[in-house]
């Protein structure tokens, strides 16, 4: 039978306030946690990604003594079991022992389908947050809170900029960013970004936490851990972690201005077609200068690709100077399908990126994140999936129209209602869904999309 400690240690910050408001403390404590993860206070409910790691379960040590506090959130702890080693899951049932012993609920997130070998991180990351976002919506948790910090920052920039990324890319994490996934958004907080690599797991062993460590952490195969061992040489050249920091915190800014500027560009010039295509003027489109032609360039391609890394400035490059140079063309860029013709840029979704197919649920729910819709009394049976080629010639069978504004390599990418394997309708097209089905589509998903673009994405 494991043995576990029932109770950490105390933490400095252990008492119990008697205000509301928190004291803005200076020290990494279980106070300076609530004031970071502020506006989220005593009515919020917060998750935490704990892995069982130092850092994450230095987290879970912050978390346990916060919750003594009356201005604390409801914290609730996340583990995720990837499948890809036989002892994680008992490594995630010690997790769950910790945190019953501490008072803070633990939930088991376990892997529902196979990670492709190639790419593994990238898509084990995937996982993890299309997992999380889905508790997250399910449990009514406003946010994750994750225990990167200034050591992971570090390099997290190092890596984007030996991709040769822009502004986005060296901004690396951002303290608070909306992320998008197949399991719907998902806000994450940082609040250790300023922290040394070494504050959390101080805080754990203080507590007296076991840590589990993750044999991944010191494969050479993977990049991140070729760039922590390079981290102590070129800390003694003056390039540490700190200084790399406050580099991406320089870039972040730089980036915010720019972005406000960009929002108000295309509130002015966009116009969001109803199948989820943007259409930019192209002449207004160029006289942007490069650099902002690159940075609206590289966030299409995040949100309309699903795409975590920033565009490297230069693909970007070719693209803007193919488009110079040809009065109609295009490219497909992490699935993002961009295209120009005439005066007009369209930018949308490649059909082959559309994400599984969705089976429907009573209420409202978000398809691909480009397509709100309303269900009721949905059959089981029925799910939404791109319309495709095939649904495309179908639909054109019966009478359907496109719209001939639009490139037709867009057509596939519609929603099309399937009941098993036959094709019900495109409700986009026909808007008939909610007679046949209880389905409907409203509007294309774009509220607040032209500030919300630049929000999306890996950072």
């Amino acid at each position: 039978m494991r043995s576990f400690p029932m109770r950490p240690a105390p933490l400095p910050s252990a008492r119990k306030s008697r205000k509301n408001e928190p004291v803005v403390p200076h020290k990494l404590t279980a106070a300076a946690l609530l004031h970071r993860l502020q506006p989220f206070g005593a009515e919020a409910h917060l998750a935490l990604a704990v892995s069982g790691g130092g850092d994450s379960m230095g987290l879970l040590a912050l978390a346990a003594e916060a919750q003594k506090l009356d201005y604390a959130p409801r914290f609730s702890v996340l583990t995720v079991d990837h499948k890809l080693r036989p002892e994680a899951a008992d490594e995630a049932a010690q997790v769950g022992d910790i945190c019953r012993a501490l008072g803070l609920p633990h939930y088991l997130l376990a892997a529902d389908e196979n990670l492709s070998q190639t790419g593994i991180q990238q898509e084990a990351r995937n996982l993890r947050y299309r997992l999380m976002a889905g508790w997250c919506a399910a449990y009514e948790a406003q946010a994750l809170v994750l225990a990167h910090h200034q050591d992971d920052q570090a390099e997290t920039v190092l890596m984007r900029m030996a991709r040769g990324s822009g502004i986005k890319g060296l901004g690396g994490m951002a303290p608070r960013r909306k992320i998008h996934t197949e399991a719907g958004p998902l806000l994450l907080l940082r609040p250790f970004l300023n922290d040394a690599g070494d504050a959390l797991k101080n805080i754990a062993a203080a507590a007296g936490l076991p840590v589990i460590d993750d044999p991944s952490n010191e494969d050479t195969r993977f990049e991140r851990v070729r760039w922590r061992r390079l981290l102590p040489k070129l800390a003694a050249e003056g390039l540490d972690a700190a200084t790399l920091a406050e580099m991406a915190a320089t870039m972040r800014q730089t980036q915010a201005a720019l972005d406000k500027k960009l929002t108000g560009w295309l509130e002015t010039h966009a116009d969001w077609h109803e199948y989820g295509v943007l259409c930019l003027p192209r002449a207004g489109f160029e006289a942007l200068p490069q650099a902002h032609q690159q940075r609206l360039l590289g966030r299409f391609v995040q949100y309309f690709g699903q795409h975590a890394h920033p565009l490297k400035r230069r693909k970007s490059e070719r693209v803007l100077q193919h488009m110079a140079n040809s009065p109609f063309g295009g490219a497909v860029l992490g699935g993002a399908q961009l295209r120009w013709r005439g005066d007009t840029i369209f930018m949308g979704r490649e059909a082959a990126a559309c994400p599984s197919p969705l089976a429907l649920h009573d209420g409202d729910g978000i398809w691909d994140n480009r397509f709100r819709f309303a269900s009721e009394k949905a059959d089981k049976k029925l799910h939404l999936a791109a319309l495709g080629q095939a649904g495309v010639q179908e639909m054109r069978n019966r009478g359907v129209v496109f719209d001939k504004k639009l490139p037709a390599v867009y057509f596939a990418a519609l929603p099309g209602l399937f009941a098993d394997e036959v094709l019900i309708n495109c409700p986009v097209l026909t808007k008939t869904g909610g007679k046949l089905t209880g389905f409907e589509v409203s509007d294309v998903y774009h509220n607040g999309f032209y500030g919300h673009i630049f929000e999306h994405g890996q950072g």
